[in-house]
């Protein structure tokens, strides 16, 4: 059985950028390819000899919770029919309030990877500044990707093996993203670490329990002599064998983890389009509403504006994602099987519930436009929905016995809202990233940063993670 990923391309994911040489001394796996793994790889690369691999399991490509959705709307009139529809389903923007982050965001903007989003943005009068969504609208500025948020991670990355193919030096390290890849098993051998997988339909998170299960198992990914060092970026590789997202981690690292986590925070997204245009007179709002917390029209972001269909994703609040996760865990009680979220499920729960309440907002003069209520909204031509369950971390502050915590299926999640800007350093215990230096594993993102939560706070801790490794492999 050929098991080696970059010389068996039929039984083995296929890597999406690719550029090796050899010798090199140290190799890295870096699971997640969203904006903690791209900045960690991306860091990496501007040192000489490393092997830098990078896993991720999106059924789109990398991204991670900055992911971004399009679909076609199949019929319709003149310039509507077979449209495409646009929508950033996980992160809607991102912002630069700490120094060492601001330069980075200065590079991507020479680069044209982001851009500042300008619009009319408002908030529910009752709303108080610090419940906003990451501080919109009070706290500006606000950056986008230029081509969605999902393109942020892949231009990263298309730029760090750009910078390598062009480079002369024959020491320089290599880089390797392998997409539609999932890790679900670590192995320690010797002083080196040995991952296994799975590829295709059977990696993918919302793949039915009984369509992974009948895939032949997992096979060793990857290097075939094994990894010096992991960083893994999503914290859900620290849960249970049950959860899809699983990778296996050592029980010893695993706990350490979930301590650091505490609780996480669970969002809903709902993506709609409209038939004509809305006449909503804003482009984005965050809200004082039990259902909805923020939303935004895509089609008014940098890099979006074409197209004739008006699109829109509207973002939950916390207390509603727990309540559905309550309702319809992402376990099985009996079984104790992952259970993905379901097209079916998001389409008649989630997807509606938001898109009521959305209306209700615009339409009603207790809603946000007050007086200027809009009469009605146009027909919704398309709705889809996404279950964020760990869309961030709690705020740092918040401990076991917050009233806003509730356990469910064994994981905490926490619905206590405190202000998202501008980012800050919220504790000063440690680093940005956990780390085990004996067995050579790290936990970065978001999760495990000492910012506050957020895109922000994401690639600090994964540019510092890979930081800290080099300089780990510099003096050994």
């Amino acid at each position: 059985q050929c098991q080696q990923i970059h010389l068996c391309p039929l039984h083995s994911p296929t890597p999406t950028h690719q550029h090796q040489i050899m010798p090199t001394s140290n190799s890295i796996a870096i699971i997640g390819g969203g904006i903690t793994g791209a900045t960690a790889a991306q860091t990496l690369s501007k040192y000489d000899n490393l092997t830098i691999h990078v896993f991720d399991q999106g059924r789109r490509g990398v991204g991670g919770r900055t992911s971004s959705r399009s679909a076609a709307t199949g019929d319709g009139d003149g310039d509507s029919k077979n449209a495409t529809m646009r929508w950033d389903h996980g992160c809607q923007f991102f912002r630069a309030d700490t120094p060492q982050f601001q330069e980075i965001v200065k590079e991507w903007m020479t680069k044209e990877f982001v851009k500042e989003w300008n619009g009319n943005f408002i908030s529910s009068a009752t709303l108080s500044s610090d419940r906003e969504f990451f501080g919109m609208p009070s706290t500006p500025p606000f950056f986008v990707g230029v081509d969605g948020m999902q393109s942020i991670a892949q231009n990263i990355l298309d730029d760090a093996n750009k910078s390598l193919l062009e480079s002369s030096s024959t020491t320089k390290s290599s880089l390797q993203v392998f997409t539609g890849t999932r890790v679900a098993q670590l192995e320690r051998d010797s002083q080196r670490w040995k991952i296994h997988g799975t590829s295709g339909t059977a990696a993918f998170h919302d793949t039915s329990e009984k369509i992974v299960q009948k895939n032949n198992g997992t096979q060793l990914l990857g290097e075939e002599s094994g990894y010096d060092a992991i960083i893994l970026t999503d914290v859900s590789s620290s849960f249970g064998k049950w959860h899809r997202a699983s990778a296996g981690v050592p029980e010893q690292f695993a706990s350490q983890v979930r301590g650091r986590v505490g609780a996480r925070v669970p969002l809903f997204a709902a993506m709609i389009a409209f038939d004509r245009e809305s006449k909503i007179p804003f482009d984005a709002a965050s809200f004082d509403d039990p259902t909805v917390w923020f939303a935004a029209k895509s089609n008014s972001k940098p890099g979006m504006e074409d197209g004739p269909i008006e699109c829109w994703t509207i973002v939950s609040t916390p207390e509603y994602a727990m309540s559905k996760i309550e309702e319809t865990p992402m376990q099985d009680p009996k079984t104790g099987d992952f259970i993905p979220q379901s097209p079916d499920y998001l389409t008649s729960v989630p997807g509606p519930d938001l898109c009521n309440a959305f209306k209700s907002l615009v339409c009603q003069k207790n809603g946000v436009l007050v007086e200027n209520a809009l009469d009605t909204l146009p027909n919704v031509i398309h709705m889809d929905a996404q279950r964020w369950g760990s869309a961030m971390p709690c705020h740092r502050h918040l401990k076991n016995d917050s009233p806003t915590q509730k356990v469910i299926s064994g994981v905490p999640y926490d619905s206590g809202r405190f202000p998202l800007a501008p980012t800050k350093e919220e504790r000063l215990d440690g680093k940005s990233f956990l780390v085990d230096d004996n067995l050579m594993l790290f936990q970065a993102g978001d999760m495990m940063s000492t910012y506050t939560p957020g895109l922000e706070g994401a690639a600090l801790s994964g540019s510092d993670a890979a930081e800290y490794l080099h300089s780990k492999f510099h003096t050994s």
